[in-house]
């Protein structure tokens, strides 16, 4: 096998994990040899408190996750029309084009966590954590 190609093909998977780094943005530290661009960590801890009164149905069976982001871990499932009390919003990820996501509690339980904004009935809380 020609040097040159040996070379690429030892080199292929640094380039492969810091394409990934760059599409999941989770990534903490890239291989020795490649870019030294920051990488960008998502957090799954988000403060939250209780200062909305309002409330609104799930719109599909839906997860709710421990940060407002979709790598974050699911708590739970929702399933579709669930009563969910709202508390606050908060900015995360995009999904389907809404980057809002609601802290809430599933009524009748004690389970709570971020649901996606897009799929509450009602656009989600009214009040910003």
């Amino acid at each position: 096998m020609r040097k040159s190609l040996r070379r690429a093909l030892l080199t292929l998977p640094a380039v492969v994990v810091t394409t990934l780094a760059d599409v999941s943005g989770t990534a903490t530290a890239a291989p020795a040899g490649t870019r030294n661009e920051p990488v960008q960590t998502l957090s799954c801890s988000h403060s939250h408190s209780n200062k909305d009164s309002g409330s609104g149905r799930t719109t599909t069976v839906l997860r709710y996750r421990s940060g407002p982001h979709t790598n974050c871990s699911a708590l739970g499932q929702a399933g579709d029309n669930t009563l969910i009390y709202y508390h606050c919003w908060t900015s995360g990820e995009s999904v389907g084009g809404v980057s809002t996501w609601t802290w809430g509690r599933v009524a009748g339980t004690q389970r709570e966590g971020w649901f996606s904004d897009k799929y509450l009935s009602n656009g989600g809380s009214t009040k910003k954590c």
